[in-house]
Formats: C-alpha cells, sequence, structure tokens
C-alpha cells in the first residue's frame, strides 16, 4: 500500500504545480459575447486583451456632400462622422435591384484593446480583423491611409505598458475615439444586408506576433 501512495502523491504535486504555474486555459480565445476580454498574442505571451465595445449598422445616409449613401430617411448625424474622409470608393456600397435584401450595408465594430504586461506592445493590424457569418462568408473592414483623417476609425498602434494598477489602452482615453461614447476605435465594414441575418457574426483577431482569437458579435 504504501508503494503505492507514493507514486499517487507524486501525480497530486505534479497537478498542483501545474495549476500554480498557470496553463493555456487561463488564455481566452473566445468570447460568447462582445463583454468577453479575448487574449491575442503568441504561443506563451504576451497577450494583449482586445474587447468589443459595441458593434451595429451605421447609417449616414446623405445628409452631407460625399458622406455615405444610405437612406437619409434613416440618416444619422453621429454616424456620418465616422466616415469623413474616406474615398468615394471606400464609401461606394454595392446595390442589387434584383434582390434589395443583398445590398451592403455599413457596419460598426468598435474595439479596444488592453496591455497587461510590462513593455509596449503592437495591436493587430486592420487586416488582422475579419467578420465570419454562418454561411462562411468573409469581410474585411474598410483599410484607410496610415494616418487617417477621422480620429475614430481604427489603426494599429503600440500600446502602452502597463503602469500602476491601470491597464495601457487604446484608443488612448484621452483621444477623440477614448473619450467618446463608444470609447473603441471603430472598424468599419461592408456587409450585405442578408449576412446580418446569418447570425452569429464572429470576429476574428490575428495578432501581428502571431497568435488568434474570436468574439461573438451581439447583432
Amino acid at each position: 500500500m504504501r508503494q503505492r501512495l507514493i507514486p499517487l502523491l507524486a501525480v497530486a504535486l505534479a497537478s498542483t504545480a501545474l495549476t500554480a504555474c498557470g496553463s493555456k486555459t487561463d488564455v481566452v480565445s473566445h468570447g460568447e459575447t462582445e463583454a468577453i476580454f479575448v487574449d491575442v498574442g503568441p504561443d506563451g505571451g504576451p497577450y494583449l486583451k482586445y474587447q468589443v465595445q459595441i458593434s451595429r449598422q451605421i447609417s449616414p445616409g446623405n445628409i452631407s456632400a460625399g458622406v455615405g449613401n444610405g437612406d437619409p430617411a434613416k440618416a444619422d448625424a453621429e454616424d456620418s462622422e465616422y466616415l469623413r474622409g474616406l474615398t468615394p470608393q471606400q464609401l461606394a456600397l454595392k446595390q442589387d435591384p434584383q434582390n434589395p435584401i443583398d445590398n451592403e450595408v455599413f457596419f460598426g465594430v468598435w474595439i479596444a484593446a488592453y496591455n497587461d504586461t510590462q513593455q509596449p506592445l503592437r495591436s493587430a493590424s486592420p487586416l488582422g480583423f475579419t467578420i465570419v457569418d454562418t454561411q462562411d462568408e468573409h469581410f474585411k473592414p474598410v483599410v484607410s491611409a496610415p494616418n487617417p483623417p477621422n480620429p475614430y476609425l481604427y489603426k494599429q498602434a503600440i500600446v502602452p505598458k502597463h503602469v500602476g494598477s491601470g491597464s495601457g489602452v487604446q484608443p488612448a482615453p484621452n483621444s477623440p475615439a477614448g473619450s467618446s461614447t463608444t470609447a473603441g476605435e471603430l472598424l468599419l465594414f461592408k456587409i450585405p444586408q442578408s449576412s446580418l441575418e446569418n447570425r452569429p457574426l464572429v470576429l476574428h483577431i490575428k495578432g501581428p506576433e502571431g497568435g488568434e482569437a474570436e468574439i461573438d458579435l451581439d447583432v
């Protein structure tokens, strides 16, 4: 009996040691709702945390020249600001007169990144984000110039390290995006209206140094 207890005790101690050191289950790679923080980074870290602040359809209408081409009856003054500075090609939405349900609409995902490590980390490229619907249709965000004139649009950046009790954050709290009601930077997508019905829409995130995560959008 004594001989059998020794290996059992060794297994228990090894299990305790592994738990104390942490495991891959501590890394969150799937958020079932937008409230969940997900970790993106190479295997073993360091990880940058991402959280979707909100996602919704954007309806800028035609309330100012050259801004959007949505339904004027559903125009929103705030939404028109999110599209300022984009090119006519970027603003153009595909229309299908035969199947209006397939007309494109603007869809926004406002996202924030948090750095809890002791080193600055680079956030994902705009093209590191993809929305996938239940029919396996993939959508990439509209990518603006390296220095977009619109301060609300998402751009890749260096997220500062953790200081004191606070995380490094993108967008910066005192920036237009960070001080807005969404407290996030906008990933702007053009998606057929029909795809919005193919829920859940899932936002996939690929880190610049490796690692992936996904978040189910609350559409």
